[in-house]
């Protein structure tokens, strides 16, 4: 810090310089990422209310009661009408607020929570904090979790099950109907993990796409994470918890008796949580409707099927699943994935690494010369020497 304030002007400028190297979605080279650029409308929300705190509904009760209404717009996509939750900073803290609802309900029983392979790192910080036994359940051919091993795995002491609708390495969806089962049957927690494909998901049927189920018409289904700052095109900060009623999310209630209006139950990891994200979010969701994400879906899907047809046609390259959200794997038989990776990284590509493969994301910035640009880069990296 200076002894001497700057100017503005001389701020930005130095700012304009230093974050150069920082990657832009415009550019069309952001592949790789499940977070997109902002809607234009959603950025003006937020910074015209950016001193807004829902974690202090006595000062903020305006937008407070905007954040429920978010919550029940959102519980109506996936279809519940008693819906509680929050606006959070993201997936992660979604995952492991729920996995705490989960304990808390449960602790009686153990400390078990079975996860698919394929499941966020944010559960293993979970079940680091909360001191649980994550216990990771092999995938099927198709990449989903394999039911028969999940059964197998179910002891006393397991509290919770996990299910991915839209997993992190390839987009997949497990099956969450049969999880559901399982979860009524057994009397477990269920968890969906639904940060990217809760936004896409609810609006592929009415493109005549297939459209897995894995939300609240399930009985089994306790919570959901969607991230409105991915697929919902709103600002970071930006996540998403859904419970299936308040009962549940009152199971991690912490008491704060000093605040604004008095003493008032918060159930989130963070205290102070940004209103101005809850309006933008609010206002995205009123003035896009269902016809709007729907056309944001159909782009992105067909983004997503002309990727796919430039990979298969590029000699050496395949695709390690057929795409069901708008995620692509690009797998090599010519030349070892984290070379191919590190080519295409150091020509400016900003993309996925996984084993096995590299993942691309159709995310709503991108338009069909990005993806003719990163096919054109595939083929050509592949074969340079």
């Amino acid at each position: 810090m200076n002894d001497k304030g700057q100017t503005p002007g001389r701020i930005k400028k130095e700012l304009k310089k230093l974050l150069h190297k920082d990657h832009s979605f415009a550019q069309g080279r952001i592949v790789g990422s499940m977070c997109t650029a902002p809607h234009t409308f959603a950025r003006e929300i937020f910074s015209r209310y950016i001193d807004k705190n829902v974690g202090d509904p006595g000062l903020f009760p305006a937008t407070t009661a905007l954040e429920t209404q978010t919550v029940s717009m959102l519980g109506r996509l996936l279809s519940c009408e008693t819906v509680s939750g929050f606006i959070l900073t993201g997936g992660s803290e979604a995952n492991i607020v729920a996995l705490w609802t989960a304990k808390m309900l449960h602790k009686a029983k153990g400390n078990e929570v079975l996860v698919p392979e394929s499941a966020h790192f944010s559960f293993d910080k979970a079940a680091s904090l909360l001191e649980l036994n994550l216990k990771k359940i092999r995938l099927k051919d198709d990449f989903t979790v394999d039911i028969e091993a999940v059964k197998k795995q179910l002891t006393t002491k397991t509290i919770a099950i996990v299910g991915i609708a839209g997993t992190t390495p390839l987009g997949v969806v497990d099956p969450i109907p049969e999880l559901s089962q399982l979860a009524v049957e057994r009397g477990l927690y269920l968890h969906v993990d639904a940060a990217l494909g809760g936004f896409v998901l609810p609006f592929l049927g009415g493109l005549g796409r297939p459209s897995p189920r894995f939300d609240f018409s399930l009985p089994g289904v306790s919570s959901i994470t969607i991230d409105p700052h991915k697929m919902g095109m709103s600002v970071i900060p930006g996540g998403g918890l859904l419970y299936r009623n308040a009962e549940l999310s009152a199971a991690v209630n912490v008491f704060v008796p000093y605040l604004a209006g008095g003493e008032t139950a918060q159930a989130t990891v963070v205290g102070t949580r940004s209103g101005a994200s809850v309006l933008a979010t609010w206002a995205l969701l009123k003035h896009l409707g269902k016809s709007g994400y729907t056309e944001v879906v159909r782009r992105c899907m067909e983004l997503t099927d002309f990727l796919a047809e430039g990979v298969r046609r590029i000699d050496g390259l395949y695709l390690p699943c057929e795409p069901v959200l708008n995620v692509v794997g690009v797998a090599s038989r010519k030349l070892p994935v984290q070379e191919l990776a590190a080519r295409l990284r150091r020509r400016g590509w900003a993309l996925s690494l996984f084993p096995g493969h590299i993942r691309v994301v159709l995310m709503p910035h991108l338009k069909r010369k990005h993806i003719q640009n990163f096919l054109a880069a595939l083929a050509s990296t592949l074969n340079d020497r």
